[in-house]
Order: structure tokens, then C-alpha cells, then sequence
């Protein structure tokens, strides 16, 4: 029998393939499409800084829509809740420094250009007959204390101002406190502290372990001092106890004057612990017992109230406290975001009181 081949089959004619182009193996005539060029590098860099620049955007457009209505509702409703006479309430909270709630994102705190704002508007509001700080503070800076000391010493020779402190009057706040003309507290608030401190920690043991390494370079000998990166040297120390002791020569001064006590009777008691407010009355260093309540009536009286008492919040209806929320809150979403990019800076830890 005559070996007859099969018949051929009919191909399924395809696409022609592109000058140049190899057919895979295995499947003739069938052309591969070309692979899709890779984005560069630095464009895909690009599009990540334009969403994330897109984000901020927006972030800060609902920032300025949130404290703009906070304003305009501040403006029409809160002008319109006391007309009377009155006794200005002025909050001092946290930690106290000279610009800005603390140090970090989450930090609570108050600042002192803040409450001296609060103190001048209170001084030139016809309604207000005295002032009630309203004190729960741990301390804070000296520069931020002396500001606000400065504005309550002003404020009292138009207004009588009355402090009630809360938890905690120490430090810097019982500094600010004794510039006023009567200090209230509870039976078991803290008060006192009279000191300064300074915190330096050293990671030079940690950096070692885990094996980070920094380049310090500096223009002039002590231009780094304070340097959490190494030792503090004995000339550093001596410098670093100096300022302390300008610091701690102007607390006692400015804690004797406001209280009428000897400086050498605060210097015994500027060891820095705190006593409960029954053992601060007995040393003089408040005036009498009792809580929130009973401090705005003293206050009232003495700026000739008869009557109820009503508090005029200080804090609500002012556009500088708008503007300063507004900008604090624009600094720390940049923090944020040098943070997360692995930037930021560290800075030697402030004397605090």
C-alpha cells in the first residue's frame, strides 16, 4: 500500500508579527506584544510628593473651615451670653510654655502669649470686675512664667485677680500664682515646688548597641551643648548649672515679692517637693482653702460684685486663640510629616521649673 500522507491543516491565519520580532516557541505565527516601558524612578517619586502634597491640601482646608466656623459662631453667639458684670475666668492648663500647647503633637499644655492675651482683654473689658486663673499645671519654662507674671502684675493695678488651683500648682504655675492677690486651694492640691531642673539624657551606650552613628559639625566650642549623643563635659556642666542658677535666683525673687515673704523664708522652702494645700496654708504660701466655686465669689467680691457671680470665659471669641490653634495645628502636621520622612531635629530639653 502506497504510504499517503495526512492532509494538512488548514492554519487559523493570525496577526502578522512586528518587524523583527521572534515567534515563541511552540507557537508559529503568533506574535508577542511588547512589554510596557517601566516608569523612572524619580517619576514615581514625583507622584507619591504630589498625592501626598494633595492630602495636605485638604487637611489644611478643613483645619481653616473648622476654625473659621468656630469663629463666626464664637462671634454670634458667644458675645451674646452675659452682658452683666462679671469676673473674667482665664485657664491656665498643662504644661506652660512661651508659644504653642507643649512640645509634641499630642502634648497638653498652654502657652504664655495665650494667657497673656486672655489677661490685656480681660484688663480692657469694661464688663470685667477681676480675674479668676483657674491653675492645674505642673510648670513649664521660665521665659513663658515671667511673661505671664509680667501681664498679671499689670492686671492688677486696674483688677484684683484671685487664683483657685486645682490638682496641681507647682513650679513655674506656683510662680505665676504668687504674682496674683489671693491664692485659694484645695485641702489636697499640690503645691509648691520651688526649683529648677534641667534633663540631658545620654544615648551614646544605646547608639553604640544598636549601631547608629551621628556627625556632629558645629561652629563655635559650645554650640552642641546639651548634645543627647554624648557625655556632658565638666565645662558644660558648669555653664549648664550657672544658667540654673539665674533661673532659680529669679523664682525666689519674684515668689518672695508676689507673697511679701523674706527671700530667705523662700529659700527654705524652694526645695522642690510639693505639699498638700492644708500644709501650704500653714506655710504661707496660699492664702486660704477652698474649691472653684468658692475662689470666683472671692474674686467677684473683691471686684465689687454683689450677688451671683457670673464667669466670663475668656478663652472663647477670640480671634488671636483661633489663629494661634489654626498655626499650631499647621506646625505639627508638618512635624508629622518631616517625622515620617525620617527627619525632624532633636533639641536639648528647655530648663523647666
Amino acid at each position: 500500500m502506497d504510504n499517503v500522507s495526512p492532509p494538512e491543516r488548514p492554519r487559523t491565519p493570525g496577526p502578522l508579527t512586528q518587524p523583527g520580532q521572534q515567534n515563541p516557541p511552540g507557537q508559529p505565527g503568533q506574535p508577542v506584544p511588547p512589554l510596557p516601558a517601566a516608569r523612572p524612578a524619580g517619576q514615581r517619586h514625583s507622584t507619591g510628593w504630589i498625592i501626598g502634597g494633595i492630602a495636605l491640601i485638604l487637611v489644611l482646608l478643613m483645619i481653616t473651615f473648622f476654625c473659621g466656623t468656630c469663629f463666626v459662631l464664637s462671634v454670634f453667639l458667644g458675645g451674646r451670653s452675659f452682658k452683666g458684670d462679671g469676673v473674667a475666668l482665664i485657664e491656665v492648663q498643662g504644661v506652660l510654655t512661651s508659644s504653642g500647647g507643649g512640645t509634641g503633637m499630642f502634648e497638653y499644655g498652654c502657652s504664655a502669649d495665650m494667657l497673656v492675651e486672655q489677661l490685656h482683654r480681660a484688663r480692657k473689658d469694661d464688663r470685667v470686675k477681676a480675674v479668676l486663673l483657674r491653675i492645674d499645671s505642673p510648670g513649664g519654662t521660665p521665659a513663658a512664667a515671667e511673661e505671664v507674671y509680667t501681664e498679671i502684675r499689670r492686671t492688677m493695678e486696674e483688677k484684683p485677680v484671685v487664683v483657685s488651683i486645682g490638682d496641681m500648682g507647682a513650679s513655674a504655675a506656683y510662680f505665676i500664682a504668687s504674682a496674683t492677690d489671693y491664692i485659694m486651694a484645695s485641702p489636697d492640691s499640690d503645691v509648691g515646688s520651688i526649683g529648677v531642673i534641667v534633663q540631658i539624657p545620654n544615648l551614646e551606650e544605646l547608639n553604640r548597641k544598636i549601631g547608629l552613628d551621628y556627625t556632629i559639625i558645629t561652629e563655635g566650642e559650645y554650640k552642641d551643648i546639651g548634645s543627647p549623643y554624648r557625655p556632658v563635659t565638666p565645662q558644660e556642666h558648669a555653664i549648664i548649672e550657672g544658667q540654673m542658677k539665674v533661673a532659680y535666683d529669679n523664682l525666689i525673687k519674684g515668689i518672695a515679692e508676689g507673697r511679701e515673704m523674706e527671700e530667705a523664708r523662700i529659700r527654705e522652702l524652694a526645695t522642690g517637693q510639693t505639699w498638700p494645700g492644708v500644709q501650704a496654708l500653714e506655710l504661707g504660701l496660699i492664702d486660704e482653702l477652698g474649691n472653684y466655686r468658692d475662689a470666683a465669689e472671692t474674686a467677684g467680691r473683691m471686684g465689687g460684685i454683689e450677688g451671683d457671680v457670673y464667669l466670663i470665659d475668656m478663652s472663647s471669641g477670640s480671634p488671636f486663640s483661633l489663629f494661634s490653634e489654626l498655626v499650631s495645628a499647621m506646625k505639627e502636621i508638618a512635624n508629622s510629616m518631616e517625622m515620617l520622612r525620617g527627619g525632624g531635629t532633636t533639641e536639648t530639653t528647655p530648663i523647666k521649673r
